[in-house]
Order: C-alpha cells, then structure tokens, then sequence
C-alpha cells in the first residue's frame, strides 16, 4: 500500500538511555518525513525567509549563526509575546545536514513559554531527489501544562508543519 504524501512516522515519543529508570528518561518528540526534493531544496525552503513563507509562518527571521537571532511569526501583528515563537536562539547549524534552535511555548502558557526547549533538525539526502527530515523536539519538564505543550506540539509538527513543507516542495 503506498503511503500518502502527508503521512509521517512518529518514531518515538521518549526514551530511556541505558541504565536510566523510567522517572529519569527525557521526554521527546521524535518525527521524520520523506520529502520528494533535493537536500538542499529542503534546507534553503526550511532556512530562508522566503522559504518558510511557503509552509511555516507569513514572518521570520533566523540568523543562522551559532546563538542567532530567530523568530517565527504566525501573527506578526499581534502584541509582543503573542505573535509566535519570538527571541529564540539558533544553537548549531550544519548546511543541508543540521540545525538546531530554541522554542518557547504557545502564548496561552506563559510561565512555561518563560523557559525554553530545543528542536534538532536532520537532513538526510535519501536519493538526489528525496531527502529525509528528522525533527527531535525535547526538553520537556513535567506536570499537567508541560503535558499539553508536549502535546500541543506533538499535533503541531506532525499534522502542520511537517506535512506543509513536504507539500510546499512537491505540489
């Protein structure tokens, strides 16, 4: 059966290093998606402005530097702090292989969206026309509202942001 286009493989949602008990184990989101697009199609639609106005937000900035500056507006024009993810940091980058950043959580959380987690990115070149994004998001505390940012975000990059930029790439 072939699979649709927008379907992506959560590959785990923790996991348990060897010799950690389960209390101990980091919470994660793990996805990855298979994208019909050369690598570097992929990375230049995920790392420019004009990039990620085609599946991410209408407004962005990232200065791909080791602690740039990065922001994702999905309300520009909304008040300071509720406009999307706003003063992040990029916290590595490797061209058409890896980038990194800080995330703040959505604006309905306000002391969780105070501390901030991390997203890992993977490119992988499958083919040279088909690369594999692997998205790990972690950094997760406990409690009943670090549970619905978990799972906020768990819909988000799942069922929004990944899928749009596959589809941004291939329709």
């Amino acid at each position: 059966m072939k699979s649709k286009p927008w379907v992506i493989i959560v590959l785990l949602t923790s996991t348990i290093a060897f010799g950690q008990s389960a209390e101990e184990s980091e919470k994660m989101i793990a996805l990855y998606i298979e994208i019909n697009a050369p690598v570097d199609s992929v990375w230049e639609r995920w790392t420019t402005d004009s990039g990620r106005k085609k599946f991410f937000a209408p407004s962005s900035r990232y200065d791909l530097t080791t602690l740039g500056y990065m922001e994702v507006l999905f309300m520009p024009q909304a008040p300071e702090g509720q406009r999307g993810a706003e003063n992040n940091r990029v916290l590595a980058v490797q061209e058409n292989k890896m980038l990194s950043f800080t995330w703040d959580a959505p604006p309905q959380y306000p002391d969780i969206r105070k501390q901030r987690t991390v997203v890992i990115l993977r490119f992988k070149e499958l083919a040279p026309n088909k690369t594999k994004v692997i998205l790990r998001h972690l950094g997760f505390g406990s409690g009943t509202d670090w549970d619905a940012v978990y799972n906020y975000f768990t819909n988000a990059w799942s069922t929004f942001v990944l899928p749009n930029l596959k589809y941004s790439l291939e329709v």
